[in-house]
């Protein structure tokens, strides 16, 4: 048993690292060794999918809100001929599009998909033999890889990866929006010394979480959101910064309409900009004190909160935090991509 347990450790450590570019900006850079983040356009995320696809011994299952991209679509079939145990599930609508990969699998690889045309399955997370976790605002596709801004956080640990596969596997069962069971049983795990939590909506308080942590900030909020329309998380940020907390945003252009908080924190004093992307910042991450950071599917909105199927994951530590701020630097910049 105990021989066991050493060679899955060293077996996550040496998968995780094969996942790792070249470059050095994209190596540990102070994060824990079971965590990696990768951001796209410029960072190789399809590769490195492709290569844990590849890595898997013995299950895949991957819920994807939307999976256009051939080569993890191929991936996928080759890990269904090894024997691995593969399952995708997609939103109803996102799996009929003529450009989706579920077209390319169905034959050989189940899918399943959610059931209510108003409400999505929003989710993007891959779990790889029970102990990789593969999560963030990424979909799987040409947009998503080449062009919009996106990150992915790859963490090795059984019981993050747990909570991922109950999740999985209650929307296997059929259960998907606001016919969830919940809330998840044990959301805060420790890893080591860093406290990680992972919540699942609807049925976790997802917007309540994220609430309590902007509300517990002392110096600094920073945030960049694909879409922004949750009221009571943007009052929690003017509340900061009327204290004097330093809150500055990012949000994706394209998103701007009457329900929109761009406005709202606009007319407060708020430090907020535009993206300066010409496709999408796709991006669903804050970042706490430069010590916490929030991830995941979820964009602050009631319909995330309340329909969607959605998972938010919050990783305490402080390299994994400056990670993320200098994504969030690059963005600030006004610069066109």
């Amino acid at each position: 048993m105990k021989i066991s347990k050493k060679w899955w450790i060293i077996t996550a450590l040496l998968i995780i690292a094969s996942c790792s570019p070249p470059t050095p900006d994209v190596r540990n850079e102070g994060m824990p060794e079971w965590c990696r983040v990768y951001f796209t356009p410029h960072d190789p995320v399809v590769e490195r999918m492709v290569s844990l696809i590849d890595s898997a011994q013995k299950r895949v299952w991957a819920a994807f809100y939307s999976f256009t991209q051939e080569e993890v679509g191929r991936a996928l079939l080759r890990a269904k001929g090894r024997g691995v145990d593969v399952r995708v599930i997609m939103d109803d609508a996102s799996a009929r599009s003529k450009f989706s990969q579920a077209h390319l699998i169905k034959d050989r690889i189940p899918i399943k998909t959610d059931f209510a045309p108003s409400d999505f399955m929003h989710n993007k997370f891959m779990v790889i033999d029970g102990f990789l976790t593969w999560t963030g605002s990424y979909n799987p596709g040409g947009t998503g890889s080449y062009r919009d801004n996106n990150n992915v956080i790859v963490i090795s640990a059984t019981r993050i990866a747990a909570n991922y596969e109950d999740e999985f596997l209650e929307m296997w069962s059929g259960k998907f929006g606001k016919d969830s069971s919940g809330p998840t049983l044990n959301p805060r795990i420790p890893i080591g010394r860093v406290m990680v939590e992972s919540y699942f909506a609807p049925e976790d308080p997802c917007a309540r979480r994220l609430i309590e942590l902007i509300r517990g900030a002392k110096r600094s909020v920073r945030f960049a959101t694909f879409a922004f329309t949750l009221e009571p998380v943007a009052e929690a940020l003017l509340e900061q910064s009327l204290s004097g907390i330093d809150v500055k945003g990012v949000m994706e252009r394209g998103q701007n309409s009457p329900w929109c908080c761009y406005r709202i924190f606009e007319d407060a004093g708020i430090d907020i900009r535009w993206d300066q992307n010409l496709y999408y910042l796709h991006h669903k991450f804050f970042i706490i004190d430069g010590k916490i950071v929030i991830t995941g599917s979820f964009n602050p909105t009631k319909h995330a909160g309340n329909a969607n199927d959605e998972n938010m994951l919050i990783i305490h530590h402080s390299g994994v935090a400056r990670k993320y701020l200098k994504e969030f630097d690059r963005l600030w910049e006004r610069q066109w991509e």
